[in-house]
């Protein structure tokens, strides 16, 4: 019986750690875009004021 509940503690953390990672996987991607995507825009902004 420890053997079993042993194995659906493990899964139930591999579970959680996965759904984790998914999620910071998310958050990473999105901040990359916003990032780049404001220097795009700050870049191509002050190109326009300048010339």
């Amino acid at each position: 019986m420890n053997k079993v509940l042993g194995i659906f503690k493990n899964m139930f953390l591999d579970l959680f750690s996965m759904g984790k990672g998914f999620v910071y996987g998310f958050v990473m991607v999105g901040l990359f875009i916003v990032i780049c995507g404001a220097l795009i825009y700050s870049f191509l902004f002050l190109k326009n004021l300048m010339f």
